[in-house]
């Protein structure tokens, strides 16, 4: 399954409502909002239901870890918490290596 997020044209009913139009392809899923993602239909499914459908989903986390080399940004990603720790140990040595953050996603599996 491949996501998509497109921006509304102004004719479309949700315009200034929401953000983002979410699809499957070419298939409309729902809508992004900057509190979070509603069904297509308001009121289609209770927050309850989309909770529990939530829920229900398997994830997997997806390990983002930022860091500069000599004050350009770069980006590594890391299924494994162990490969990613041995990773930032190894970087830490480094002198030119600085600001290392770590993001944690939850990706659907």
């Amino acid at each position: 399954m491949q996501l998509t997020y497109q921006k509304l044209g102004k004719d479309h009913p949700m315009f200034g409502k929401v953000s983002f139009l979410v699809a499957d392809g070419t298939t409309p899923i729902c809508y992004k909002t900057d509190n979070g993602y509603i069904p297509l239909e308001e009121g289609a499914a209770s927050p309850t239901t989309a909770a529990s459908a939530a829920e229900s989903i398997e994830t997997q986390p997806l390990y983002v870890l930022s860091f500069n080399v000599n004050d350009e940004a770069e980006e590594m990603t890391f299924k494994s918490k162990k490969k990613l720790d041995k990773t930032i140990e190894k970087l830490r040595q480094k002198d030119f290596v600085t600001d290392l953050k770590t993001t944690t996603y939850n990706v659907v599996s």
